[in-house]
């Protein structure tokens, strides 16, 4: 076969959606609406923007566009009563997401906050309408106006990222958004008016759009917590104490590095994994004791996790706790846990011990993210 010969000029292709010409545009400019404000108010001089970057060419994405917008009609009313100018884009591109944050092409307005839903990647970047994705390295810090008080990532995963957004963003804004995947009915119940979820869109607009209190401060670096458990952890005698204990629980188990991975079967066709894994006890009276230790992965915290969400069930009798780790992204992480003395616990216990850690992970994540494991 001979060597194949391609053009120079293709090395120098730019990334992103092809054009027949140069400088065309790849969005529908019909797409974007300007509201006015209906009333003066807190708003004035300020917009607010929703950007939507689902495909254009995606099967699914035009029914996930029309489920959002029809949810945000309330949030553009509130919004335009105090003052505020509001831009929906439904078919938002890279530089429509660089230009609305730093507030280019807002004839002099002060973009106050962003509503940006698409789909995310795993490394914290956002998909545009064409495909074009956009991440905190492109954002032009040193523009970025101090009146940006909100960002809001309807995206999958980019909520795990949020210091990244945030720094990116001059440190201005309170950014919140998903740190995992969400189906898309928990998305829309974010947007929803009155809504069951803990905290929804109404509720951000509410607390740092329509006052002028301040932003929380940046999170602490959450090197400050401690990492996840399992990180220091042995599988040891558990080679052969777990296989029995799995059994009980009718769940299957691997071997995987430092621990073993159990996929522990729930109500409903559910199951949730849990690390079991041997540490030893640093703490008084029980100092070097040898514990089995189960942990499981909830998710990211953020701005749309509260509190009683964490802990609500928290108080009741039981083997297992809701802690926070450090992730690897910057962002805390949830998780649920349980320790106990590897010696002279049943395999019973173990067992109990393994299935409410599976079952409080779960459930939690089921409230916080609406979908099962990812």
């Amino acid at each position: 076969m001979g060597e194949v010969f391609l053009p120079a000029a293709w090395a120098d292709r730019e990334p992103g959606p092809k054009h027949w010409t140069a400088g065309a545009r790849s969005d529908d400019p019909a797409a974007r609406e300007v509201h006015p404000p209906t009333a003066a108010g807190i708003g004035d001089g300020k917009a607010f923007l929703f950007l939507f970057g689902y495909r254009t060419a995606g099967t699914q994405d035009p029914g996930m566009l029309a489920a959002e917008l029809a949810e945000i009609d309330d949030d553009v009313a509130v919004l335009r009563g105090a003052g505020y100018t509001v831009v929906v884009d439904r078919q938002a591109t890279r530089e429509d997401l660089l230009d609305a944050v730093t507030g280019r092409g807002l004839d002099g307005l002060v973009p106050a906050g962003v509503y940006w839903s698409s789909h995310g990647g795993t490394d914290g970047s956002l998909e545009a309408c064409d495909g074009v994705r956009i991440s905190p390295s492109d954002v032009d810090t040193a523009a970025v106006p101090a009146g940006l008080r909100l960002v809001i990532f309807g995206a999958c995963y980019v909520g795990a990222y949020a210091p990244a957004w945030r720094a990116a963003l001059g440190g201005h804004p309170l950014v919140a958004g998903w740190g995992r995947p969400v189906t898309l009915q928990r998305a829309v119940d974010f947007l929803e008016e009155g809504r069951e979820s803990d905290i929804g869109l109404d509720d951000l607009i509410k607390a740092w759009l329509l006052t002028d209190s301040a932003l929380p401060a940046p999170p602490a670096d959450a090197g400050g917590l401690p990492p996840a458990a399992v990180l220091g952890g042995r599988i040891g005698r558990l080679r052969q104490r777990f296989p029995a204990v799995a059994e009980r629980l009718g769940a299957g188990w691997a071997e995987h590095g430092n621990h073993l991975d159990v996929t522990v079967p729930l109500p409903g066709g559910r199951s949730h994994v849990v690390q079991v894994f041997l540490v030893d006890s640093t703490d008084p009276f029980s100092e070097g004791v040898t514990l089995c230790g189960m942990e499981a992965d909830v998710g990211p915290v953020s701005p749309l996790v509260t509190p009683e969400t964490l802990l609500g069930t928290a108080g009741g009798p039981g083997y297992g706790r809701v802690a926070l780790v450090a992730g690897r992204t910057g962002v805390p992480q949830v998780v649920t846990q349980s320790f106990t003395p590897l010696i002279g616990t049943s395999g019973q216990q173990l067992a109990a011990r393994c299935y409410q850690v599976a079952r409080h992970a779960d459930a939690l994540e089921y409230t916080i993210f609406g979908i099962d494991g990812e």
